[in-house]
């Protein structure tokens, strides 16, 4: 039964028009030998992203948290140097491209505000904290003129690249019907502390548009040596997506982009809560999405291997992986190295012909493709289809049930499910809109 769609959700809904991949051409820019760049989160990722990157000409660093800044002020020595992100966006004419590095919760303000001014954007994944968020971002990505890129930087590896080949080639595996996806690690099981950090920056700029009261968390099995809020927020609804959030981009791009996967049109997900833990994210978790095809796809964490069938499978050597069930036998693949089965299939294999060629690097496919040069194959368009996916998998497990929820990518709710909305579009703190 349709309903009123509420205000806050015609952008989502003019956003999941857009839902399939778009392509575009972009005209090449003027021959120069840099990209004007500014970086928004500088540590961890932030250094990954920026340190491939360092041959270009960056031009402004942006970090909450000047002790995180200082490798990257020392590397460039000549970028102007910003703690508040907005006032960044007030000096649009100093940048053409932009690497976003945040915590999740703050991935989709830069990302949205720079596709408006027409910049070039590199966000790490998954995008944004909410599919409100992820809708925005393609919205904007589609109506902008910049080239883009999600950091999901295994897919320009050449194992995920021959697993396609071989999974598209057909007559290998036979047709597919059923994905499985696991990770034996989970969450790390946080404590709510009693006060607030004194951490020497500024905790209101780093909460940004979450709209619930900051609060204080360590690992609830010793010392943070990363220091709260740093890295553990992805572990609490409020600023990330759990073990789902933080991997899920990563293993289900494989099957994405071999079987040409866009929006689900079922969802079900349960698991268990940590234990001892005050962190609601779950330990052990189970998502199946039901594509068109129909394809079944399956996510579980906290767990040695897939359950496929009613039984618990393992497989040497994979603690973490995909597998692609055919008719004529099956496929496990991790990052960075994959194996057929059975026995009898894998002596016969001979690879197909290579159809994709092999990547210059995540970060190089994208710097070339806004000079015109190249084409960066983990654009928004494909992209954001894949971040909706992993975290309407995070929506149906907070609903708390077990049944089958159909998904309308279109109108961008789960039918019958009002209470949901709250989770796919989260108020927003003022002054951080992303309209």
């Amino acid at each position: 039964m349709s309903r009123p769609i509420p205000r806050r959700h015609i952008l989502a809904a003019a956003a999941g028009l857009s839902a399939a991949p778009f392509v575009r051409a972009f005209a090449p820019q003027e021959p120069r030998d840099k990209i004007k760049l500014a970086v928004v989160g500088l540590a961890n990722r932030g250094e990954a992203n920026w340190t491939p990157l360092a041959n270009e000409e960056v031009v402004a660093l942006c970090d909450v948290d000047p002790k995180h800044a200082e490798k990257a002020r020392a590397r460039f020595p000549q970028a102007k140097f910003f703690t508040d992100m907005r006032k960044l966006f007030d000096e649009p004419n100093r940048f053409d491209a932009v690497v976003v590095s945040t915590p999740d919760h703050t991935h989709a303000w830069p990302t949205v505000r720079a596709l408006k001014l027409g910049k070039h954007v590199y966000c790490e994944k998954p995008l944004a904290r909410t599919v409100g968020e992820v809708r925005a971002v393609r919205a904007a990505a589609a109506a902008g003129r910049g080239v883009t890129q999600m950091g999901t930087q295994i897919h320009a590896g050449d194992n995920y690249r021959r697993v396609v080949e071989i999974v598209r080639a057909g007559d290998i595996l036979g047709p597919i019907r059923d994905v499985y996806v696991w990770m034996s690690a989970g969450p790390v099981r946080m404590k709510r502390k009693p006060d607030a950090p004194a951490p020497g920056f500024d905790l209101d700029l780093w909460r940004g548009p979450v709209a619930d009261d900051f609060f204080a968390s360590e690992p609830a099995g010793g010392a943070d040596k990363y220091g709260w809020p740093h890295y553990h927020w992805r572990y609490w609804w409020e600023y990330g997506g759990g073990q789902l959030g933080d991997f899920g981009c990563h293993f289900l791009d494989l099957p994405f982009w071999a079987l040409g996967l866009t929006n689900p049109t079922l969802v079900t997900a349960n698991g268990d809560k940590l234990p001892d833990a005050d962190n609601p994210v779950p330990g052990r978790m189970s998502v199946t999405w039901s594509f068109p095809g129909p394809v079944n796809l399956r996510w579980e964490h906290g767990v040695p291997g897939p359950l496929v069938a009613g039984s618990r499978r393992t497989f040497a050597g994979f603690p973490s992986g995909v597998m692609f069930a055919g008719r004529n036998g099956y496929l496990v693949s991790d990052y960075n190295r994959y194996r057929l089965y059975p026995k009898a299939l894998a002596d016969e294999f001979k690879p197909p012909e290579p159809t994709l060629v092999k990547s210059a690097g995540h970060h190089k496919e994208w710097v070339e493709a806004v000079r015109g040069n190249d084409t960066a194959l983990c654009d928004f368009g494909y992209a954001s289809n894949l971040a909706e996916t992993v975290l309407l998998g995070n929506v149906a497990y907070r609903l708390g049930t077990d049944a089958s929820l159909r998904w309308d990518a279109r109108r961008g709710w789960l039918e019958g499910r009002p209470e949901a909305d709250d989770l796919l579009h989260p108020p927003v703190r003022k002054g951080w809109e992303l309209g």
